[in-house]
């Protein structure tokens, strides 16, 4: 008798690594992966109070599924949002602030949105599916209401323009900072090494 439970456990120990394997692959874990927008912005360095900055992104309606290898609808696209900044004369940590306000903003292409508690600093904007159910797209105008030199930044994708103008910084040297922006944005002060960044445009309105 103790011989064959003895058999037995041999036999379940044997097994339940298989069964748990079975069960693992019946059981895997779908992980969406999602592509990145890709933006372009009107290719220019200089532009007058009478022009309009275009700002456009689109990012594929499709996203890799990892469960099945293989691409799905993405039903759930995400908002693109930046920020908009101008350079100011540099302070002792700063040499950008928010100016959302200094643009009329022209709505072309899809929904947009800011934040509830600094509407003058981060912008979203929210993407919709073209009609041939590809792409999501959306399409910002910024016409100026001041001249200045001017920053987008924090865009999250990759910026086509080859000519990103970032040596207009140059101008606003921080002596605490060297080579960085820093900007105020909602009060606070953050900094970014422009060299080292993809995410900016510069132009300047004059």
């Amino acid at each position: 008798m103790m011989f064959n439970n003895y058999k037995k456990l041999i036999k379940y120990l044997f097994l339940t690594p298989l069964l748990m394997a079975f069960q693992c692959d019946d059981e895997l874990i779908s992980t969406i992966e999602y592509n990145t927008y890709s933006i372009k912005i009107t290719p220019k360095k200089t532009f007058s109070l009478n022009d309009t900055i275009w700002v456009e992104g689109r990012i594929s309606a499709k996203a890799f599924d990892t469960a099945i290898n293989d691409s799905i609808f993405n039903d759930n696209n995400q908002a693109n949002s930046f920020y908009i900044s101008k350079f100011i004369t540099p302070t002792e940590h700063s040499n950008a602030k928010d100016a959302i306000d200094s643009f009329e903003l022209i709505y072309e292409v899809g929904e947009f949105s800011f934040l509830g508690i600094c509407e003058n600093s981060k912008l979203f904007a929210d993407a919709i599916l073209d009609k041939d159910q590809l792409f999501y797209t959306y399409k910002l105008g910024l016409k100026p209401k001041f001249t200045g030199d001017f920053v987008i930044s924090g865009l999250d994708g990759e910026i086509q323009n080859v000519e990103r103008n970032l040596s207009i910084s140059e101008a606003y040297p921080i002596d605490r900072h060297p080579k960085q922006i820093g900007f105020l944005n909602c009060e606070a002060v953050s900094w970014l090494y422009i060299e080292e960044s993809t995410r900016e445009f510069l132009f300047k309105v004059e």
